[in-house]
């Protein structure tokens, strides 16, 4: 359901609806989606609403359209994205690396709350379709300038009252000083993206301007995952360093059939 009350507006909402079931599978490539008028009756909204979140899933590459015949689901791009997994400190953090270089960093709370979550969510954080989850949206600041957008997506069990702590905070320290869950490790993917109107607002950049999209799923002590979460950083406040030594080592096992 989307939700009137939410400073996100609606076309955004559901662009985030249709952009979850076509990442996790749930509508597959070349099928066609509900039309406009369906997608207005369903979410009770308006026409106008219904074709923004459509035409930036087009701008997208997510959906295209044949004219008399619908809009679809388009045919999965192979992925141009980098995965690695992080072993987390204190000290490794964003937060801390900023101000180590003697720069402000600090987060604005957007919105906070909790929502039935998607295929792809519950997929990330290995809990039940439909659960419930805590969702804390935040707005991170560096230097006085807008940085990146951050999504977090917690099962309230594992956090119980967290939306009432100070999320202005660090949240790797709300977790760890408030619940005793200290972050260890994250599975880390980093990928190109342009952002759309309600993004650029926020990141004081035009529409279309070049991103990283850095989504997490990080963990404590056990395998049982603790949180999923995205952030949406500006290209021109972000670099991505890879070091491809073991990537050529594996290359250079398969050609000489060492791996066999």
């Amino acid at each position: 359901m989307l939700n009137k009350d939410s400073f996100v507006p609606l076309y955004y909402q559901l662009k985030e609806v249709l952009k979850d079931k076509i990442i996790s599978g749930e509508l597959e490539p070349e099928t066609c989606i509900p039309s406009i008028r369906e997608l207005c009756e369903t979410h009770d909204i308006s026409t106008t609403t219904a074709k923004q979140a459509i035409s930036e899933l087009v701008h997208e590459g997510l959906l295209y359209s044949v004219q008399g015949k619908g809009t679809f689901v388009s045919v999965r791009q192979w992925p141009m994205e980098y995965r690695e997994t992080t072993y987390i400190t204190d000290e490794m953090r964003l937060a801390s690396r900023i101000r180590a270089l003697g720069h402000e960093f600090w987060a604005e709370v957007l919105t906070i709350d909790r929502i039935t979550c998607s295929n792809l969510v519950s997929a990330y954080l290995a809990i039940e379709r439909d659960s419930e989850v805590l969702r804390i949206r935040r707005l991170k600041k560096a230097a006085g300038a807008p940085m990146l957008i951050e999504t977090t997506f917690i099962p309230p069990d594992t956090a119980p009252g967290i939306e009432d702590a100070d999320l202005s905070r660090s949240l790797f320290r709300v977790l760890r000083d408030r619940y005793a869950i200290v972050l260890k490790q994250s599975d880390e993917t980093f990928r190109p993206v342009f952002l759309d109107s309600l993004e650029a607002e926020l990141l004081g950049q035009p529409v279309g301007a070049l991103a990283m999209l850095n989504e997490r799923v990080s963990y404590a002590e056990s395998s049982v995952p603790v949180l999923y979460a995205k952030s949406l950083i500006r290209g021109d406040m972000c670099k991505t360093y890879i070091d491809l030594t073991n990537m050529r080592k594996v290359k250079e096992m398969v050609i000489n059939g060492s791996s066999f």
